[in-house]
């Protein structure tokens, strides 16, 4: 294999639009979020998001770390594969078919988060999927929020075409043996999702490590369940798509991890 390593000027990309900055400062914070919240997988894992008004993506460099992603090193890739920044080297492959693909055929989403975190890759491999044992599980809109697909390396045209029909109507796809899509209309819902789902497993195996002890499990119970989504979605006072929490990682990140924004 012959890694080249990017050296991107640090400076704002020519011809970005202020939409398209945007856009790239958002995505540069989920990549560092991450790293802060230990949701990271070394150099793998992609995060995507749509460019304003651009039938185009950004996405990172295969290869950097989430903490070396920064707003303008960001790639933006073309739906007809064009790569409009080589100087910042080349996307995972996998995160410009799949992103292309939910992109034109969601015009609502705008936001693609892929995690593979020990506790997600933990439950993914489990006939049941996610189940119900704590207000995570609910967070995230309860299980049938969740689409189910199985591991494939390569991104072929049936996997990608069951990916897509496992994802409609969804908010999060569970890939067997390997981790989760995660999506959102913009880079604080996902992050939002892709937090809760990471904290759902992890209580699943948690609560699962428990019962083979001894312990009487309690799931909650559907009726159950089925109330406190009909309160959540109906609250006037706090939202489930993460724009609170969003704001809040922000500005620590503008403290904490300010080079995102460089």
């Amino acid at each position: 294999m012959n890694i080249q390593t990017p050296n991107p000027s640090g400076q704002r990309p020519a011809n970005c639009s202020d939409a398209e900055w945007d856009a790239r400062c958002e995505l540069a914070a989920i990549y560092n979020a991450l790293v802060k919240y230990r949701l990271t997988d070394l150099t793998n894992q992609w995060h995507a998001v749509r460019v304003p008004g651009e039938e185009a993506l950004l996405t990172h460099h295969y290869g950097w770390m989430h903490e070396e992603v920064t707003a303008s090193n960001l790639i933006k890739v073309g739906f007809d594969r064009t790569n409009h920044n080589p100087q910042n080297g080349e996307p995972n492959p996998s995160a410009t078919e799949i992103g292309k693909l939910f992109f034109e055929a969601e015009p609502d989403m705008n936001c693609i988060m892929h995690v593979h975190t020990k506790a997600i890759m933990g439950v993914s491999a489990q006939e049941d999927g996610l189940l119900p044992y704590s207000q995570a599980y609910l967070m995230i809109g309860g299980g049938d929020v969740l689409g189910y697909t199985d591991y494939e390396f390569e991104c072929t045209d049936d996997f990608l075409t069951g990916l897509l029909a496992a994802g409609r109507g969804k908010k999060a796809i569970m890939e067997a043996w390997h981790g989760a899509f995660v999506f959102g209309r913009d880079a604080g819902e996902a992050f939002f999702r892709a937090f809760y789902l990471d904290q759902a497993c992890a209580v699943q195996l948690e609560v699962q490590k428990s019962g083979a002890g001894g312990a009487r499990i309690r799931k909650i119970p559907q009726t159950e369940q089925d109330r406190h989504l009909r309160d959540m979605a109906a609250s006037d006072w706090y939202g489930y798509e993460g724009e609170l929490e969003w704001c809040a990682i922000r500005r620590r990140l503008d403290v904490e991890a300010p080079h995102y924004r460089g």
